[in-house]
């Protein structure tokens, strides 16, 4: 899970927009600085047990979906499981992020299956860190989520390139996840050109620093 830092709460909420029309279809929560657990499974499992009881906030609060990251053995975790699962009644709008930290190559079938029974149970999925670090587009190959996210490193590096080519890189990742029935996240768009490379290459959605002001350390 990605830690943000925030002063007044133990998480924050990131739009995810709509790059056609603008539209906020919904927010990733992030962890902050306060709220963000070590990586001791214990820490985790009582962050998720806090979500347990603020998640149902949150979506009385914000219209739209909510992406709550987890990462493969987070998900095989039996505390952190109930956890998830106790938030059923919302499952329609739990979209969870299967992120690529603590990856396990022995493990990966146990989570296919448990995302399979996720998935069975109405929570929707999407996977994170497609084109940098582990295999993101294998991974979502292998389990067909909702929504799939590529990585902010993908744009970082599309926008250095010819401007005729900037986005045929990411499009062929694009195209490649709409053929396994994935819509399409582009993450660090921090400008109106990087919208346009997004939308160029035929992504649904983007996220970044052009809809959110980015944290200034002194809170400003």
């Amino acid at each position: 899970m990605m830690c943000t830092a925030n002063d007044h709460h133990p998480y924050r909420l990131e739009p995810l927009v709509h790059l056609v029309s603008g539209q906020v279809i919904g927010y990733e929560l992030l962890a902050g600085d306060d709220g963000c657990p070590s990586y001791e499974m214990p820490d985790w499992r009582a962050f998720y047990a806090f979500l347990e009881h603020e998640i149902p906030d949150i979506l009385s609060q914000n219209e739209g979906l909510l992406f709550v990251n987890l990462d493969g053995l987070q998900m095989l975790d039996h505390r952190i499981s109930a956890s998830i699962l106790s938030m059923k009644p919302f499952a329609e709008r739990l979209v969870l992020e299967w992120t690529e930290q603590q990856f396990h190559s022995d493990h990966f079938i146990d989570v296919l299956a448990k995302i399979a029974s996720l998935k069975s149970k109405g929570f929707q999925i999407a996977v994170d860190d497609i084109g940098a670090g582990i295999d993101g587009m294998g991974r979502a190959h292998s389990c067909r989520p909702h929504f799939g996210k590529i990585d902010g490193q993908i744009l970082k590096r599309a926008r250095t390139s010819d401007d005729e080519q900037k986005h045929l890189f990411i499009r062929g990742m694009v195209d490649s996840l709409r053929s396994h029935g994935a819509r399409v996240i582009v993450e660090w768009i921090e400008t109106p050109e990087d919208r346009d490379i997004a939308l160029a290459a035929g992504a649904d959605y983007g996220q970044g620093y052009l809809w959110t002001k980015p944290y200034i350390e002194d809170g400003s």
